[in-house]
């Protein structure tokens, strides 16, 4: 993933800022505008049919695949002391290097594409329950991704800011206010750095926008709107779209959308499970072959025509024979220990995927690495294997912690999925939401001081440039 590097002239700033407000204007209009009508249609000509409910063994399975799909994202993120990302071959480092590997580009890839399928079935099977509202599902979305992504964003941003000082980080590599803000709310690109993971939650949501449009397209358009979507994942990688960063997710989302509308059995594939292992296998080993020199002339030919041979071919066979496996192997799994341990620890996940990278730099660089070295020592692959259950106690810890000294506030790092207590006092509840209404304020104010000059500045430069081409002085 390439680094933004805008020119540093207030103009270029303002130009792409103009322009992509004028974007979401029209993308925010065209869903408000026709969503009244869409979903009248949708009641119409589909709510005759039965509409798809999800049974708890669903939710059980589907809380499984969550679970296990982030502890696998983070693998694909486990800081290693390197300032450039590891390519994983053969032959390298041994056993545990191959492990690793196998572990990233494996299941770590896979997941992405099967929490985004996920999350396209259980919008769809939101919004065609009868009386299902957009408003609804637009706000308990916001206030479960979006909300979180920008406070973990927010913090992340202000403590490598403070380390800048002493080291170089990624914010060095930000040119102008624009690279800034793409750190934290991701409006143009998803630059590397601690907070790229947080920009799948912001194509999430953006996929959850565009809902209302998708869900009438593939129900009557799937044959064209799936092999689209499905070409802009495979041949659109520079985040040129800018609507949707990550084309994958929207395809993703979609195929979750044509479950649900379809009313697909998800449990219909579970007796191929050894199929679908296997070809995961065969999938993630091919990866590291081409990564190590195999098929040299295949790659050759795919970058003579600007594409890259292991986007357009190796990854997505990867994602789709991974995700299949993932979600064929979670029935041997519901039932004992391990989904026990789920529904216990489920509530802390979300804050375990957001803050992951920061927790796990932070104890890396403070503990692992001064005491038991870095990626060149041999016990890192027990650091590697350990990251993301590491991960879920500090999750665990950081929420229970701000729950006892402030509890709304870990509502927030959650998305709502933790609560303060419900024996709470109604007095205790008011003086809580008293103090967060406070602090709220206050870090608006901070906020309106901080970028007061900027939004002076800019207001000036326009009303210059626009005398400027009316031929006034």
């Amino acid at each position: 993933m390439k680094h933004i590097r805008d020119a540093t002239t207030l103009s270029n700033l303002s130009v792409p800022c103009i322009t992509l407000s004028s974007n979401i204007h029209t993308l925010y209009a065209v869903v408000f505008y026709h969503h009244r009508i869409i979903f009248q249609s949708i009641h119409d000509r589909g709510m005759s049919e039965s509409v798809p409910q999800i049974v708890q063994e669903t939710r059980q399975r589907i809380a499984m695949a969550r679970m296990l799909c982030v502890l696998f994202m983070i693998f694909v993120h486990v800081p290693d002391g390197l300032s450039s990302a590891v390519h994983y071959t053969l032959g390298d480092g041994g056993f545990a290097f191959f492990l690793e590997g196998f572990l990233v580009e494996g299941p770590g890839r896979a997941s992405a594409a099967l929490l985004s399928v996920v999350s396209g079935y259980l919008a769809a099977t939101t919004l065609l329950k009868p009386g299902s509202s957009v408003w609804l599902l637009y706000r308990r979305r916001f206030v479960s991704i979006i909300v979180p992504m920008i406070i973990w964003a927010i913090a992340t941003y202000l403590i490598y800011l403070a380390a800048s000082r002493f080291r170089p980080t990624f914010l060095d590599d930000a040119q102008t206010l624009l690279d800034h803000l793409n750190f934290i709310l991701f409006l143009t690109a998803m630059p590397d750095g601690a907070t790229m993971h947080l920009g799948f939650l912001r194509d999430l949501f953006v996929c959850v926008l565009l809902s209302p449009l998708l869900l009438p397209a593939v129900q009557r358009m799937a044959w064209l709107v799936l092999p689209l979507l499905g070409l802009l994942y495979l041949f659109e990688h520079d985040q040129s779209t800018v609507v949707i960063l990550r084309p994958l997710v929207l395809f993703a989302f979609c195929i979750g959308i044509y479950l649900a509308v379809r009313k697909v059995s998800l449990n219909s594939l579970d007796r191929f499970w050894p199929l679908f292992l296997g070809l995961s296998v065969v999938a993630t080993m091919a990866i590291l072959l081409v990564n190590s020199g195999a098929a040299r002339n295949m790659v050759e030919l795919f970058a003579a025509r600007d594409m890259e041979f292991d986007e357009v071919v190796l990854y997505p066979i990867g994602r789709l024979f991974g995700s299949l496996a993932i979600w064929t192997l979670i029935p041997m799994l519901l039932g004992g220990r391990l989904q026990a341990w789920t529904e216990r620890f489920t509530p802390y996940l979300f804050a375990a995927f957001c803050s992951h990278y920061l927790m796990l730099t932070m104890v890396f660089h403070a503990l692992w690495s001064p005491s038991l070295g870095g990626r060149e020592s041999t016990v890192f692959v027990v650091w590697f294997l350990a990251a993301p259950l590491l991960s879920m106690a500090i999750a665990v810890l950081i929420v229970n912690l701000t729950l006892h000294v402030y509890a709304p506030l870990a509502t927030l790092l959650t998305g709502g999925r933790m609560s303060a207590a419900s024996s709470l006092k109604p007095i205790a509840e008011r003086r809580r939401q008293g103090l967060a209404l406070g602090v709220w304020l206050g870090i608006a104010r901070l906020y309106d001081l901080l970028t007061r000059p900027v939004i002076l500045l800019l207001r000036t430069w326009f009303e210059a440039s626009r005398r400027l081409l009316l031929g006034r002085r």
